[in-house]
């Protein structure tokens, strides 16, 4: 537990055991209906008001590089005049930094809603910072997407594709939600906060609008990459169809000439002659030859 005294005072836990429930019980007297929420990770977002201070539950995606895919984070505000307490089950990379550099004599500390806003804009900020992984990992498949790849660089690809569509279809499901949150966090929140209430809020709703309007964009891009890519490997496959079913039919007069002069009849024609071997070969070539001349003309090779 990470405690910063200002005018208010911001308490942090991660992680939540027996005892820092307790402390909490008797430090803020939040109601054990919410502190037993905090137990564990809840199912879902709750936004509730209580007589001296306000209750969120708030979800927001972290990428998890083992299963190259974001998941689910939740952090719990617990809001009231004398100082806001959040519960995490999560190292957060934006809180640990907020926790290292913000003073007591900060700003942020002179009212509750300002330090709210400083948290939530912190992490809505580092879900902006999160999608660079997927813009980098666009801009190489958009690099490789034109490249002459052998068949198991494809199949990678391919692959990388589908990935990336899983982390942003996870990404928006998680982020989508926040803004309806938000907005009825402030409209329940704000006869308790102040009234400034309503900028902070048209503020936060701006930066999250921002973060879905990115995703979209990229979920466009991958699509496109996607649709690319597969465009590119039919192209390259009915290249290679293309090519065996001209020498299928090059090879054709060759086995049509090959059995009929093959056939054991007593007056089969030339086989007998001197050089038949010869002549009948020359009729194989004269007519892939000539197959070749009218696969040309039509621009099929």
């Amino acid at each position: 537990m990470s405690i910063i005294k200002g005018k208010i005072s911001w308490v942090d836990i991660l992680n939540p055991d027996k005892n820092n429930l307790e402390w909490l019980r008797n430090e803020f007297k939040f109601s054990h209906l919410v502190l037993d929420q905090l137990k564990a990770p809840s199912p879902l977002s709750i936004i509730q008001a209580h007589h001296d201070y306000l209750f969120l539950i708030y979800y927001f995606p972290i990428y998890d590089p083992e299963e190259k895919v974001s998941r689910r984070a939740e952090i719990d505000f617990l809001i009231t005049k004398k100082g806001v307490v959040t519960v995490r089950y999560d190292e957060i990379e934006t809180f640990t930094h907020l926790l290292a550099s913000l003073k007591p004599e900060n700003k942020y500390f002179d009212d509750s809603l300002v330090l709210v806003h400083k948290l939530i804009k912190s992490l809505l900020q580092f879900q902006n910072r999160q999608l660079g992984h997927i813009r980098e990992k666009l801009e190489v498949i958009s690099g490789e997407l034109f490249k002459d790849l052998e068949r198991e660089r494809e199949r990678g690809l391919l692959e990388r594709i589908s990935f990336v569509k899983r982390d942003i279809s996870q990404y928006r499901i998680i982020v989508r939600p926040q803004a309806h949150i938000l907005k009825s966090f402030f409209e329940v929140g704000c006869g308790f906060l102040g009234s400034d209430c309503r900028l902070y809020s048209s503020d936060l709703l701006g930066e999250q609008m921002k973060i879905m309007d990115q995703l979209e964009d990229y979920r466009q891009a991958v699509e496109d990459s996607e649709t690319t890519n597969l465009q590119l490997i039919n192209l390259k496959n009915s290249q290679v169809i293309k090519t065996f079913t001209i020498m299928a039919f090059l090879t054709f007069p060759m086995v049509l000439f090959a059995t009929l002069f093959s056939m054991n009849t007593v007056d089969t024609p030339i086989v007998t002659q001197p050089h038949g071997f010869w002549i009948v070969l020359g009729f194989m070539l004269v007519a892939v030859g000539g197959m070749v001349l009218y696969f040309k003309k039509k621009d099929w090779l």
